[in-house]
């Protein structure tokens, strides 16, 4: 079995060694070999399992990944906006994993396209949030913004902030994400696929 994690691709090279990065932390989970592809590359292994590693529901979930993997015959497993119940649990953990109380906020790249993860994101906190004083959504490219929320805050006299961005790689948006919430008492955690509970749930849809 070949199994191969599809990205997007960028021309940030931050990028592509933390997608090869992850391919080597699941394939030592998994004990197999793990590739990596991009939506950029001609072709996939062909039979290979592959998941791709999209949070939004848009064109290149639903139209550009299954259009190489039919003309690679290629297995397209449901990509982690599939699983948005899933990422968002690990959110939550990773935004409270101190025990700490906290003024929690989760930056999405947007919020059309990312309906499932921004929907379950609010169920993970109306089931379990004991610790985050205040939670609230931004996004990078739509209202309210991370800066509009942040601002709206200070006004109100909130204090620090801890900013969990709903990125799976450093890059540009994890760049543009850091501009919106500069700030000496905003905490910004790494973007999700830095940290082996991310490749521990990779691994696990991947062997599913």
């Amino acid at each position: 079995m070949t199994f191969v994690l599809l990205a997007h691709g960028s021309s940030d090279a931050r990028h592509g060694g933390q997608v090869r990065g992850l391919a080597a932390e699941v394939s030592g989970l998994l004990d197999e070999p793990v590739e990596t592809a991009f939506l950029s590359d001609a072709s996939l292994p062909r039979d290979a399992r592959v998941l791709p590693l999209f949070l939004g529901e848009g064109r290149h979930g639903g139209v550009d990944a299954p259009a190489l993997a039919a003309r690679s015959g290629a297995r397209l497993l449901p990509s982690l906006a599939t699983h948005a119940d899933r990422v968002a649990d690990l959110a939550y953990d990773r935004m409270t994993a101190e025990g700490r109380r906290i003024n929690a906020m989760f930056g999405l790249y947007r919020f059309s396209g990312f309906a499932a993860l921004y929907a379950a994101l609010y169920a993970a906190l109306h089931a379990r949030n004991k610790r985050c004083t205040l939670v609230a959504h931004g996004a990078l490219h739509a209202e309210p913004t991370i800066a509009s929320v942040i601002r709206l805050w200070r006004e109100d006299g909130v204090g620090a902030i801890r900013l969990q961005p709903m990125l799976l790689f450093d890059g540009r948006s994890m760049d543009e994400m850091a501009a919106q919430a500069r700030g000496d008492d905003i905490e910004i955690l790494p973007p999700l696929s830095q940290g082996g509970d991310f490749a521990e749930l990779v691994a696990s849809l991947l062997r599913d």
